[in-house]
Order: structure tokens, then sequence, then C-alpha cells
């Protein structure tokens, strides 16, 4: 049989066994072979984690020999570093661009772009200080496939002004497992149920809010959602002023779920569900929570609102509700 006879998946899993030097040879043969290359990012070394960092800061002017420009004020520069960690090394790049320029974005997303086509996405992606848009998620979503081994995104100091179904989406088209949103300001819309729920391996959820936020469309639907599921997210943090509109009874059933199967040897678990504030909660179902056989539990007043530590073996849980939901202060240790 001739090579170019052979289908479409046959010729893929050839060119994944081969070289890279072979690849690019192999992508001169004929316009298909260039279309298999390119659209399934073969023959590009893998790199473990991506990570993209920006920040402003001051630089010194370009002395001219023994020139002394005395006063002269530092210019402002932005700074991009791609950093690009490898089974055998680390390899960096960087870019220094004017951030008063009208084109400045547009030029750090092409830096970013091309470093992405040089190589192909495993295990992790961290933007750090970036402002992801309508034109930086094109630009991400651009290769078909490039972002399906990815399992950890991780964004921190970032401005995400995508809606609900562009970070949907951005995430679909990942196994994401652990998902890290640290000190950014975004629309509550993107922490949804709707949202979650198309992350079925998801295993950490980490949302610190640059400012305090409330994610007015996550709700039980979501616990719920997770308690039937086969898989529970392990860790849940949501802190920094997070409240959402997930109630005392989600949680229970959260609780019941992750006590009732658990596996061997048990793994940790960590859940910070924020502040509570849907207002059909009752007292008597905080009551039933802090009562459940063999889990002990701690109320403490804390400025504002009340928390809840709820700690058994392997599980520690804590929220916090408004100051004046019905309960007192209590510390109270219930035996199996």
């Amino acid at each position: 049989m001739n090579l170019n006879d052979m289908p479409d998946d046959v010729l893929i899993r050839l060119l994944n066994t081969a070289s890279p030097t072979d690849v690019t040879r192999a992508k001169r043969l004929n316009k298909r072979f260039n279309q298999i290359v390119e659209t399934f990012n073969l023959g590009k070394p893998r790199v473990k984690e991506f990570c993209v960092e920006s920040r402003v800061s001051s630089v010194l002017p370009t002395k001219i020999g023994r020139l002394r420009l005395g006063s002269t004020p530092m210019a402002s520069k932005r700074r991009i570093v791609v950093t690009m960690r490898r089974d055998k090394g680390v390899k960096r790049s960087e870019r220094l661009e004017d951030p008063s320029c009208s084109n400045s974005t547009e030029s750090a997303n092409l830096f970013v772009q091309e470093n992405l086509r040089r190589v192909e996405l495993q295990e992790k992606i961290a933007f750090d200080g970036l402002t992801l848009d309508e034109d930086f998620y094109k630009m991400l979503t651009a290769k078909k496939d490039a972002l399906r081994h990815v399992t950890t995104i991780s964004l921190s100091l970032c401005h995400i002004r995508l809606s609900w179904t562009q970070f949907a989406d951005l995430l679909s088209r990942m196994t994401v497992k652990h998902l890290f949103i640290d000190f950014c300001t975004f629309d509550p819309s993107l922490i949804s149920d709707k949202v979650l729920a198309s992350l079925p391996h998801l295993e950490t959820l980490q949302i610190q809010s640059r400012y305090p936020c409330f994610l007015n469309e996550l709700t039980d639907q979501m616990l719920i959602n997770w308690a039937t599921n086969s898989t529970v997210p392990k860790v849940i943090q949501l802190r920094n002023g997070c409240a959402s509109r997930i109630t005392v009874e989600g949680i229970k059933m959260m609780i019941m779920r992750a006590l009732s199967t658990p596996p061997q040897p048990a793994p940790k678990v960590d859940w910070d569900f924020g502040l509570l504030l849907e207002p059909t909660q009752s007292d008597s179902s905080l009551l039933s929570l802090l009562l459940c056989p063999g889990i002990d539990a701690k109320v403490t007043d804390d400025f504002r609102s009340r928390r809840i530590i709820l700690t058994r073996d392997q599980l520690a849980l804590q929220f916090f509700i408004p100051s004046p939901f019905p309960v007192e202060p209590i510390s109270a240790a219930v035996p199996a």
C-alpha cells in the first residue's frame, strides 16, 4: 500500500512515533501531510508547563558611551515572559512592550501565539497578569485539539473579559482536573453551575477574586451534580469574599456523599464554600448539620459573619453565614 493511501488515523499514529525531524520532512511531502501535522500538532516538543507572565515595570534609559543622562525619568515597559518546562529543562523567552501603544495587547498576543505554535501542550498552562479577552480566546482556540492534554489551568492577577460561553468552550477543550483563579477580575457568571457541570474530571477548584463577589449562578444544583456523580472534587476553595447561593442542605448532601463511600486509603477532602447568602436557609438545617454523627463542629464569630468548621478524619470543611443567622456559637463533638 502506498503511504499516501493510508487513512488519517493510521498516519497520525505513525507520525506520533516519529522524531520531530522526520515529521518535519513528512510535512513537506504534500498538502495532506502538511494539514495532518498542523491540525494535530505532530512532531513538536512536549511541554509540561506553559506559563506566561506580564508585568509593567520601570526601565532605566540606555546609556550612550560615557554620557550621563542625569535625572532622565525611567520609562515604563511591559515585560512578557514565556516559560516552557520540559523533561530536559526550562526554556524562557521574553519581550518588552510599550504599554502606552494602542497595539501593545495585540503584539503581546502574537508573541504568545508564536511560542504556542512551536510546542505541544501537555499538563499545565498558567497566565499571570494578562488580559483574557475575545482576541486571546481566539488565539488559544485557533488550533484544533491543541489543548486536549491540559489538565491544570491557573489564572493569576488576570482581567478575564470572556463571556461564560467562551470560558466554558475554552475549558471544554481541555481535560481540566485543577482550576485555579487567584486575584482576578471576572464576571460572576464564569463560575456557575453550567460552566462547572462541563468539567466531569474536576478535582481541585480554587477561586480567590480580587474583590468580594457574589456568584449568583452557583447553587445547590452543582452540589447535587457532584454528590450524584462518581467523582467528587477533593478541594473546593471559595475565598476572599466569594459568596454564592449554596445552602446548608446542599453542603450536608456533599458530606453524606463523601462519607458514604470512603475509598481506601481515604484521600483528604478540603472544602471552603465561602459565604452562603441563599435566603431560604433555616436554623433547623444548620442544627441538623452540626449534629451529624461523628463530625466535630465549631462555630465562631468572624467579623460580620459566622464561621462554621466541620472536621472528621480526612474531612475538613468550612463555610460562612451572615451573623443574624439564628444559632448561638457552640463547639461540639458528637460521637459516632
